[in-house]
C-alpha cells in the first residue's frame, strides 16, 4: 500500500506512481512544517518590531584624529601613511516597548573611516536586560593607530581636513532577544553610526564633541 492509499497493484507502472505519491507526501509534510512557522514568525516582526530598536549617538569625543605621514630612507618617494585616533562615543538603546523585556545577548562595535578599520572598541560592550520604555547608554572607545592607511583615506583625509571636518562609521553588531513567553526567536542587526566633527585646523582644541548629536543609527538585519 503506497502512500495517500494508493494501491501499487492495480494500477500502471507502480514503482513510478508510488514514487511520485511519495514525493508529493514528502512536500506537503515540508509546507505543512515551516508555513505555521513563517507565518508566526512574520506575525511577530509586524508586532514586536525588531528594526526599531536602534541605538542613537547622544554624544561623542576626539581626544585625537590625525595623519602622520612617514617617507622611507630609502626612497623619497616611499611614504606611508598612518592614522592615529582616540574616540569616544555615547550609544543610546531604547526599549519601545511597554510591556516587554529585551535581553541583548551580544554587542560589538567597530569604528572605520573611508574603509579603513579603526579596530573595535577598546571597552567590552555591556550585555543586559532592558526594561520596558527603559533607556541604557552604552560606553564605546577606540584608541590605536591605522597604520599603513590606504591612499584613498589618506587623500579622504586631505579633503576633508580641508574642508574642516570629519566623518567616522561606527557599525554596531546587536544580537538580542525579546523576553516573551514561549518565544525564542533571536534577532541580528548592523547599525551603522555616523559622527562628524570638526578638523583641528578650524579652530577648535581637542577633545572636540560631534557636530550632530542626536544621531540615529540605521538597522539592517543579518
Amino acid at each position: 500500500m503506497c502512500c495517500f492509499s494508493c494501491d501499487c497493484e492495480y494500477i500502471e507502472n507502480p514503482e513510478q506512481k508510488c514514487g511520485f505519491w511519495e514525493f508529493l507526501t514528502f512536500v506537503y509534510a515540508l509546507i505543512d512544517y515551516f508555513i505555521p512557522i513563517s507565518l508566526v514568525s512574520v506575525l511577530l516582526w509586524v508586532l514586536l518590531r525588531p528594526d526599531n530598536l536602534r541605538p542613537r549617538v547622544d554624544a561623542a569625543v576626539v581626544v585625537s584624529f590625525s595623519l602622520d605621514n612617514t617617507t622611507s630612507s630609502l626612497s623619497l618617494d616611499n611614504t606611508t601613511s598612518s592614522l592615529d585616533y582616540d574616540n569616544a562615543m555615547y550609544l543610546t538603546f531604547q526599549n519601545l516597548h511597554r510591556h516587554l523585556d529585551v535581553r541583548y545577548l551580544d554587542l560589538i562595535a567597530v569604528a572605520s573611516y573611508s574603509g579603513t578599520r579603526l579596530g573595535p572598541s577598546v571597552d567590552v560592550l555591556p550585555i543586559f536586560v532592558q526594561r520596558p520604555k527603559a533607556s541604557n547608554i552604552v560606553h564605546a572607545n577606540f584608541q590605536g593607530s591605522a597604520t599603513p592607511l590606504a591612499p584613498a583615506a589618506a587623500a579622504l583625509f586631505t579633503r576633508e581636513a580641508t574642508n574642516g571636518s570629519f566623518n567616522v562609521l561606527v557599525t554596531v553588531d546587536s544580537t538580542f532577544m525579546y523576553m516573551f513567553p514561549f518565544q525564542k526567536t533571536v534577532y541580528y542587526f548592523d547599525h551603522e553610526c555616523y559622527i562628524r566633527f570638526l578638523a583641528a585646523n578650524s579652530g577648535v582644541t581637542p577633545p572636540a564633541t560631534v557636530l550632530t548629536p542626536g544621531t540615529l543609527c540605521s538597522a539592517t538585519a543579518r
